[in-house]
């Protein structure tokens, strides 16, 4: 069997492992490329169980203003301020 080596835009030898899966990078750019961070929050479907909910850093931020509660954190203030 002949071994196959890629080399990176750096000019390095892509490590052997990662031209397995089909990367074509090296260790060291793979690290410096900058990749949007995922972000995340908690979701409460039931009082009882909560679920993390992944989302791209894009529509974490496009979304966040929904995801803060608006005026007290308390559920029987929020309602008896909307019955007032």
């Amino acid at each position: 069997m002949v071994d196959k080596f890629l080399i990176c835009r750096c000019g390095n030898l892509v490590e052997q492992e990662r031209a397995e899966l089909g990367l074509k990078t090296c260790i060291r750019c793979a690290r410096n490329i900058n990749t949007p961070k995922v972000m995340g929050r908690m979701v409460y479907p039931h009082k009882t169980g909560g679920e993390i909910e992944i989302l791209t850093a894009e529509s974490y931020n496009e979304n966040k203003k929904y995801f803060k509660p608006q005026g007290t954190h308390s559920c029987v203030k929020n309602f008896s301020k909307a019955t007032r």
